[in-house]
C-alpha cells in the first residue's frame, strides 16, 4: 500500500487493468490479505488506484508501505 498525502491506496498495473477487462474504472471486488470488499478502481496522479480507507485499514490492522496480498475480481453487479 502507498500513502498520498492522507489517502492511501493500491496501485493497480496497466496490465491488471486490461486483464479485469471492465474499462478505465472497473468495479471490483478487493480481496486485501484476506478482508474482502468492494470498490472502484480510480485514477490519481495518472496511476490506477483503489482506495484503502482508515476504517479497512483498523480492520485489517494494516499500515502505509505493509506487505500485502491483493486479489481484484471484476464485480459486474448493478
Amino acid at each position: 500500500m502507498a500513502a498520498f498525502g492522507h489517502k492511501t491506496g493500491i496501485v493497480v498495473p496497466p496490465e491488471a487493468i486490461q486483464t479485469l477487462g471492465g474499462g478505465k474504472r472497473p468495479p471490483v471486488d478487493v480481496n486485501l490479505n484476506g478482508y474482502e470488499y468492494r470498490n472502484t478502481v480510480g485514477v490519481m496522479g495518472g496511476q490506477s488506484m483503489i482506495s484503502v480507507s482508515a476504517v479497512i485499514r483498523k480492520a485489517t490492522g494494516l499500515t502505509s508501505w505493509d506487505p500485502i496480498g491483493v486479489t481484484l475480481t471484476l464485480n459486474d453487479a448493478p
